[in-house]
């Protein structure tokens, strides 16, 4: 071990007992990271230079990764006081400043209840060594952020007991005030989750270089050897990205991954007392492809080394390698059946489960038990030993010799049950006639099977309900085209149809883009999670706020409650994407295709409304217009991501036109955030002179006209004609895209910059 790396910061410092105390004490487990010794080595350069200082040190990175486990080890490294507080969501002042309490009487206390009571006698029997919140979690067995709230309770209680008498107050202060205080190595953990900017603003004033606390016993200066580590984890949900003040105020950062691989298998033999070197590296390369494979494809939880440890204690102890690493590490990161055949597939791939099942072999050479034998149920008769029987209730059973002879390899044979004579193929006594009888009424899922005459008649009615959806679309687009210059123009709105080869097109396209997409969604739907919209929704039946103007009412709607955007959705999602001839070339289509799918299963993932519109000019001169509506949310359909492959380069395009019609299905929509994306390879030009300046003014005219009905517009230049295409859209509406290949990922991102 460096014994340098464990030298004090300041070896003229005495610390007390209780100090000492504190000073984390490395267990046989810990096996230093680089991390530690690249912090260890900066903190130390550094420490007397000044404004180079670094005494605020960010630690960022996935659950299980470390981060704890690094701050206790720079507390015992730095030999300081290790202490620690867990934000939570609710924080406010008294919890990073401290509480005053006044001081009651032993008679008035026996009125408070007996938690009440627990609570404030821990408080006054305190020497001030710990906070307050800590005091009232020990006393009551309490999470931070219950002890919190029983906190504030008490500053309720007893401000409000009565009695004239002079009155004693103390002031406790909160586990941050007291590391800055007395230079202890304080770990804040999770700041990300604090709602309330006015506590990062008080705990940015905890972290200054220099900085002061203003209390109600004076002001407090910061000591010299005061260390704050901030961890935090990644894209969670609930996790809010670092206050950027806060952000400013580290010296020093360290993006947090899984450990090395010596370093993991080092520190699981020590943590486990396992010491199979080559089963501790298995475990360790499939916890390190799981880690890849889940950020890989934005799946939220973590193979971290919590997993690790508890899946190499499993396998220790005799469990099967393959069969553990489900509940133990591949569950606890998700349960969904794409994403765990997503990480079984990458096992797969780099040879994994090969190395798992020789881990699994018992010296007896009998195979490890697993899904292949689900089938078999396993005995255990009274002298202990186990006993196979195979029960088969269909299909040919084998001669009677052949069951009688012994297998070879010496095991104990299988008992087969022997179907009666007359039971046929099936295993409940019914007959193949009956069985062929039963089959025919059922599909294969086992729903019943509909007449062909039902088919028809609804076959017939879903054609009557998308003829009547067209209609809608067509109505809704000609209306939208009246007083404008393309009034007159002969206009047709399609909705394209699809078969199976597109059904295969769609989901191979949509299996490359899904990682990236779930990525984007996973760093944004925790902010829609948990933010709520500032409106009140009226008229509830319970809720924060009382409305006193609904008492009147016989429905007892007499509450109002914030409104979350599941509740409301705050944003809807228009793509318009412009058919012309020129797309043909240089894979425009096939990018705006895939920006198009990206976009949809975007939307979809965070249930955003969205219509995907193409369109071409000058088909025919009866149809001097076309719309081909792709997606629209007033008549989704399974079908709808299908319908995208049909995107294709046709022939000209009015611009002006197309948006139009897709701005205005979009001002018709309640929600309160319309956005409005034009994917286009060049200027628009159709016949009969809609060209030049003329066609410029038009689409600058529409964009006023809805920006004030609240669409926002973005234009993705993916052509020669990008020059023109800014200007008639301006510079803060007009999105260059240089590389097609990044087309989908920077319209996803502007989905979801605007939720």
């Amino acid at each position: 071990m460096n014994r340098q790396a464990d030298r004090p910061l300041s070896p003229d410092r005495r610390l007390t007992d209780d100090e000492r105390a504190l000073v984390w004490t490395k267990p046989p487990t810990h096996a230093e990271s680089e991390e530690e010794r690249r912090i260890g080595r900066e903190v130390r350069r550094n420490w007397h230079r000044g404004d180079l200082k670094i005494a605020t040190i960010l630690l960022e990175g996935d659950a299980g990764s470390g981060k704890t486990q690094l701050a206790k080890a720079l507390s015992a490294n730095f030999s300081l006081p290790y202490t620690k507080i867990t934000c939570f969501a609710d924080m406010d002042k008294t919890d990073v400043i401290g509480a005053i309490l006044p001081v009651i009487a032993p008679e008035r206390q026996q009125e408070l209840e007996p938690d009440d009571r627990t609570a404030l006698q821990a408080l006054y029997a305190s020497d001030g060594f710990r906070s307050a919140g800590q005091l009232i979690a020990d006393a009551l067995g309490l999470p931070p952020e219950a002890a919190s709230a029983r906190l504030k309770r008490l500053i309720g209680l007893v401000s409000a007991q009565p009695g004239g008498e002079a009155v004693e107050y103390r002031f406790y202060p909160s586990e941050i005030v007291l590391a800055f205080e007395r230079g202890y190595l304080l770990e804040i953990q999770e700041p990300t989750v604090i709602r309330d900017a006015a506590v990062l603003m008080a705990l940015n004033a905890a972290l200054e270089p220099d900085g002061t606390l203003n209390l109600p016993t004076g002001l407090l200066r910061r000591h010299s050897d005061f260390v704050a580590v901030i961890t935090t984890n990644r894209g969670y949900a609930g996790v809010r990205p670092l206050n950027e003040a806060l952000r400013d105020r580290v010296q020093h950062a360290e993006k947090m991954d899984l450990p090395a691989r010596a370093v993991m298998i080092e520190r699981a033999a020590a943590k486990t007392g396992y010491r199979d070197e080559r089963a501790l590296g298995t475990l360790a390369d499939a916890i390190l492809t799981l880690d890849r494979t889940a950020k890989a494809h934005a799946i939220k939880g973590v193979a971290g080394m919590r997993s690790y440890f508890a899946w190499a204690d499993a396998v220790a102890n005799g469990s099967n390698a393959r069969e553990s690493m489900y509940p133990k590490v591949i569950y606890k990161i998700s349960t969904d059946p794409e994403d765990v055949k997503l990480m079984e597939e990458a096992l797969a791939q780099q040879g994994l489960f090969d190395e798992l099942e020789v881990i699994a072999e018992p010296e007896s050479g009998e195979p490890p038990g697993g899904g292949e034998e689900s089938g078999r149920q396993r005995e255990t008769p009274a002298d202990g030993t186990a006993t196979e029987l195979e029960i088969k209730t269909w299909g040919a059973v084998e001669p009677a010799a052949e069951q009688e002879a012994e297998p070879e390899d010496g095991r104990e044979r299988a008992l087969a049950l022997k179907r009666s004579a007359d039971s046929e193929d099936g295993s409940s006594g019914t007959s193949a006639k009956e069985a062929a009888m039963e089959r025919s009424d059922r599909e294969e899922d086992g729903s019943p099977r509909m007449h062909d005459s039902l088919l028809d008649e609804a076959a017939a009615d879903v054609k009557r309900r998308e003829k009547a959806f067209r209609r809608q679309l067509n109505q809704g687009a000609r209306a939208a085209a009246e007083g404008s210059i393309h009034q007159g123009v002969k206009l047709v709105v399609h909705r394209p149809g699809y078969d199976e080869a597109d059904e295969r097109a769609y989901e191979r396209l949509r299996g490359e883009l899904l990682p990236v997409v779930r990525e984007i969604a996973a760093q944004a739907l925790p902010l829609l999670e948990h933010e709520q919209a500032p409106d009140f929704a009226r008229h509830q039946f319970y809720g924060a706020r009382f409305q006193a103007d609904s008492v009147a009412r016989r429905d007892f709607r007499q509450f109002a409650k914030k409104r979350p955007p599941s509740e409301s959705p705050s944003l809807a999602v228009g793509l318009r994407v412009d058919e012309s001839g020129s797309m043909s070339a240089f894979g425009r289509l096939e990018a705006a295709r895939r920006a198009a799918a990206a976009v949809y299963e975007f939307c979809a993932m965070c249930g955003i409304p969205v219509l995907i519109y193409g369109d071409t000019a000058d088909v025919s001169r009866l149809e001097q217009m076309s719309v081909y509506a792709y997606a629209d949310p007033a008549g989704p359909d399974a079908g709808d991501r299908c319908r995208l492959m049909g995107i294709r380069a046709r022939v000209n395009n009015r611009d002006g036109m197309a948006l139009r019609i897709a701005a205005d299905r979009l001002a018709g929509m309640p929600q309160r955030t319309k956005l409005l994306i034009s994917v286009s390879d060049g200027q628009p030009k159709a016949m009969d002179d809609y060209a030049g300046d003329r066609a410029a003014r038009d689409m600058q005219a529409v964009i006023a006209e809805y920006e004030r009905k609240g669409v926002a517009f973005v234009a993705a230049a993916i052509g020669q004609d990008k020059d023109i295409i800014g200007r008639i859209y301006g510079a803060e509406r007009f999105l260059d895209i240089a590389k097609l290949e990044e087309l989908p990922a920077k319209l996803v991102r502007i989905v979801a910059r605007h939720m």
